[in-house]
């Protein structure tokens, strides 16, 4: 399912890309009025635009509704449905509020830190002085 949803929105995000770079800006109308008008005669008077329009709008409205799909199928395969679904797991922003307990190395360097005393540099390699 997650597939198929996928391979329609890239169709839906390649489309939208080529129906925007194919129609006419807002000043393109200017040449009709010079006698240049004969080139939208198939579609009728500003048929041409608005079926580009109405396509484009189309293609747009199901590019966000795979969108949201993606998102609904990632998060049901993903197990993160309910309540319980923590928004923030995973990412560098996960730990944000959680306090953890310091640690008495920590305060004693924090200590030293303040009195002004010079400090020793920290061990490298957990704790192994190089020799």
């Amino acid at each position: 399912m997650y597939t198929l949803v996928l391979a329609l929105h890239v169709l839906c995000a390649f489309s939208l890309v080529v129906l925007v770079l194919l129609q006419q800006g807002k000043g393109a109308d200017a040449g009709a009025v010079m006698g240049a008008g004969g080139a939208n005669t198939v579609f009728g008077v500003g048929g041409a635009s608005s079926l580009m329009v109405r396509l484009t709008t189309g293609v747009a409205i199901a590019f966000m509704l795979t969108s949201v799909g993606l998102v609904k199928i990632a998060l049901i395969e993903g197990g993160q449905v309910g309540p319980k679904a923590d928004a923030l797991a995973g990412s560098v922003m996960g730990s944000v509020g959680k306090s953890e307990p310091a640690t008495d190395k920590g305060a004693a360097q924090v200590a030293g830190a303040a009195s002004g005393a010079p400090q020793a540099p920290a061990p490298v390699d957990g704790g192994n002085v190089p020799k």
